[in-house]
């Protein structure tokens, strides 16, 4: 059996993929498997899982084409072949902010309120974040109309959304099952953005996150429903705000980071789970 990890593309979040690309083949490769990587780039995303020999496409891949489906849709179920992560459907809507939020509030979850235009905003400070791009890529904290304004000019596709205060948490689910809840407390300053996120020191994991126990069982169950109600497959990972005591949803990963900072590996030690473990985990499951 040969396992292909297939990682870089042509989104925002390139390197982070080959980091988690890296990091997923060096655990493969550990542990026993004729696994070897394969970085895709702006000529070769056909092409790559057509000319390659493999019997699982290994998916590290973040944003744009490897995380909107369109990987999996053009390519990899025409063929046949299989692949870890989510299915078609699953990972184009949750790309999408705009449609997985209208999604979750139609099925009772709360997120925070959400604006078209800048003119539309009722109250200052808000979020304006890229509608299809993860890593916190493209995040502007707003505090006034004119700033606001700027922020939709650098974005092609903005949404926009009430700045809420509060705790930053995140859960991970592994085959529908919640691993835990994580509380991120960025360093830099109050606002968990991509170098928060990936550099060195850009924030501490609190994990299990220390909140009231009945918000913790909460996350935990709001993240399962999430990762059931996208028939999402794998590893997931819920993004949320706790503020007074109340739980906002903000985003799901299809394909979350599984680089030495990212959050899952942390997570996974809460359900007893090494990093090894989670590789092996998804190689079994999506060889079945």
């Amino acid at each position: 059996m040969r396992i292909a990890v297939f990682m870089g593309g042509t989104s925002s979040e390139k390197e982070i993929s080959l980091k988690s690309g890296e990091a997923v083949l060096e655990s493969l490769q550990k542990q026993g498997y004729d696994a070897y990587g394969v970085i895709l780039d702006e000529r070769n995303q056909v092409s790559a899982f057509v000319d390659n020999d493999y019997d699982l496409a290994y998916l590290v891949l973040h944003g744009g084409n490897g995380e909107n489906g369109k990987i999996q849709a053009v390519v990899l179920d025409i063929l046949g072949k299989k692949y870890t992560g989510s299915g078609v459907l699953a990972s184009a809507i949750t790309m999408d902010k705009d449609k997985t939020k209208q999604i979750a509030q139609s099925v009772g979850i709360k997120t925070p309120k959400s604006y078209r235009t800048v003119e539309e905003i009722e109250r200052f400070p808000v979020i304006i974040k890229p509608v299809d791009e993860g890593s916190s890529k493209g995040l502007f904290l707003c505090n006034n109309k004119e700033e606001a304004e700027e922020a939709v000019k650098k974005l092609a596709k903005p949404i926009i959304e009430d700045y809420i205060i509060g705790e930053e948490l995140t859960v991970g689910v592994l085959n529908g099952e919640a691993l835990g809840v994580l509380k991120i407390i960025p360093q830099a300053d109050v606002l968990y953005d991509y170098d928060s996120k990936y550099a060195k020191g850009g924030s501490v994991h609190e994990f299990p996150a220390k909140i009231e126990n009945k918000s913790y069982k909460e996350a935990m169950k709001i993240a399962e429903k999430i990762h059931s109600e996208f028939g999402m497959k794998g590893i997931s990972r819920s993004d949320f705000i706790l503020s007074e005591g109340e739980l906002y949803f903000l985003e799901v990963n299809s394909s979350p980071g599984m680089t030495k900072t990212s959050l899952i590996p942390d997570l996974a030690t809460l359900k007893g789970y090494s990093f090894d473990d989670i590789v092996r985990i998804t190689v079994e499951t999506f060889l079945e």
